[in-house]
């Protein structure tokens, strides 16, 4: 049986939980199609880490759940909305089984490469050095979007996952952000979170 004592537990709703279940998913997806087409280990360890955030999310869902089924009715109503999580779930083991085949080594045959490599957008992980400009800086204030053409759909802060963070979120040293933009968009953010590079757009350190 999996152990859950080191989760922080925070009261949540069903609905907040399956929200996050959904964020997830969709986030493990790119991921995984990410690390298994460049060969990412690094990228493929966030996948299995998000994987076991995914199994705990599930756990906490089945016990709103049968804390809040009362009588029939709402029982019928919670076994609905448990059989879309388990879909959910679906996905993110599938992804997982993908993060899987890129640390065992298992090779992409050349077809489906070269099917993928069509795509212009790839997604990347990217970590904050502490000497780099974006520390102390909010999304908004750096234009990262504009001045990089990189969008960021989430960051991992520590073991805390914030996902579709705003414009007025700040960077913090360390973060890993993940995001999404072309090979050369994604390589030029990261040697500025790096520190290589101490200008952004019009904007100097």
């Amino acid at each position: 049986m999996e152990e859950f004592e080191e989760f922080e537990y925070k009261p949540k709703s069903v609905r907040e939980i399956f929200i996050e279940m959904k964020d997830i998913a969709e986030l493990m997806v790119d991921l995984a199609y990410t690390a298994i087409l460049f060969g990412d280990r690094d990228i493929a360890e966030e996948v299995l880490d998000l994987e076991e955030r995914m199994d705990l999310l599930s756990y906490h869902l089945m016990t709103h759940a049968v804390l809040a089924a009362r009588n029939p009715r709402e029982a019928e109503q919670i076994t609905s909305v448990l059989q879309m999580a388990n879909s959910v779930e679906d996905i993110s083991n599938a992804a997982g089984d993908l993060a899987k085949m890129v640390l065992e080594g298992i090779a992409l045959h050349p077809l489906i490469r070269e099917a993928i490599m069509e795509s212009e957008e790839v997604i990347s992980r990217i970590q904050v050095a502490p000497n780099s400009v974006l520390v102390g800086k909010t999304l908004g204030e750096m234009r990262l979007a504009s001045n990089t053409g990189v969008w960021i759909i989430a960051v991992r802060r520590g073991k805390r996952w914030i996902f579709a963070p705003d414009k007025e979120f700040k960077i913090k040293p360390n973060d890993i952000l993940i995001g999404r933009g072309t090979h050369t968009s994604v390589e030029h953010l990261k040697e500025i979170a790096r520190g290589v590079i101490r200008v952004i757009g019009n904007e100097r350190a």
